[in-house]
């Protein structure tokens, strides 16, 4: 009797462990300003913080591991991820764009233009839009560059300071980050113009058992994306105090990085025209279709 009473205790702590939380779990990759609207939201009173079950990552790859496994509802992260997930049969879906832009070249000092950059070394996350954007901007200016590829930001930083590559494929804050040894020399803006970056995903689960919730982050997250752009002062004030870097380093990334919450079709075009890019990096066997991958909430 003693030995069943404890296998039904072993039991039942791990149906606790392992039970849904019943708010919304939402992951943020905590050095990236993708997910400043959430922040800055929630410390405006427009988002309410026990709401949701807020999990961090450092890393894309991370959040979207969590989010194809069901460990979390939902995640803002780059587009490539969820896309090439649906193309993989994974269940999950983009429900609105959010971060534009934000993200752009950063080389050695000695680098004086973009002609400089041919046959040199770049780092880049894999599969991510960091990763497609420079192919895509090599290949448009023949610069022929060597992609090194990294897991985390971290690698990336330490990889450009040790001179192991000689530019990165990088975003802001931490692209304003490095000494003077180094510059930045091109943004992605300039190519493609308020770009989408990283998106607002779910699971197909959340979507169907969790939608009320999903459809009140997204008005919540609307109504501070508003707020957000109409006041630069307060939101560089309240970004310094979340990520910890000087008023500088702020008011010049929020310069570089839009937020917009919608589904519009122009951005679908260049999400698409993104994947068929990593179709022929060999990173898909195919693009989806794009009514498999969004769902919009209203």
């Amino acid at each position: 009797m003693k030995k069943l009473f404890i296998i039904i205790l072993i039991c039942l702590n791990i149906f606790a462990c392992t039970k849904r939380s019943d708010k919304l779990i939402v992951g943020l990759i905590k050095p990236s300003l993708n997910h400043f609207p959430f922040e800055f939201g929630i410390r405006e009173g427009l988002i309410a913080e026990d709401e949701y079950d807020i999990k961090y990552f450092s890393a894309g790859w991370e959040v979207n591991e969590a989010l194809v496994s069901g460990k979390i509802d939902l995640s803002i992260m780059p587009f490539t991820y969820t896309w090439t997930d649906v193309a993989k049969g994974k269940k999950v879906k983009i429900i609105s764009f959010l971060e534009r832009e934000s993200d752009g070249i950063i080389c050695k000092s000695n680098i004086q233009n973009i002609k400089e950059l041919k046959s040199k070394k770049i780092g880049v996350l894999r599969a991510s839009t960091l990763d497609v954007f420079a192919e895509m901007f090599s290949e448009k200016y023949n610069l022929n560059l060597e992609l090194v590829y990294f897991r985390s930001p971290m690698e990336m930083a330490a990889a450009l300071q040790s001179n192991a590559v000689d530019a990165l494929s990088f975003y802001v804050p931490p692209i304003f980050k490095f000494s003077d040894d180094f510059r930045i020399i091109h943004w992605f803006g300039e190519d493609f113009p308020s770009h989408t970056c990283c998106d607002i995903s779910a699971t197909e689960y959340a979507i169907r058992n969790k939608r009320e919730q999903i459809e009140k982050f997204i008005s919540e997250m609307n109504l501070s994306v508003t707020l957000l752009n109409k006041n630069k002062e307060k939101a560089i004030t309240i970004a310094m105090k979340i990520f910890g870097f000087p008023e500088e380093i702020i008011e010049k990334s929020l310069r570089f990085t839009e937020y917009k919450i919608n589904l519009s079709e122009q951005d679908k075009r260049f999400e698409r025209k993104v994947m068929e890019k990593m179709l022929k990096l060999g990173y898909v066997d195919v693009v989806p279709n794009p009514a498999e991958v969004y769902d919009e909430i209203k």
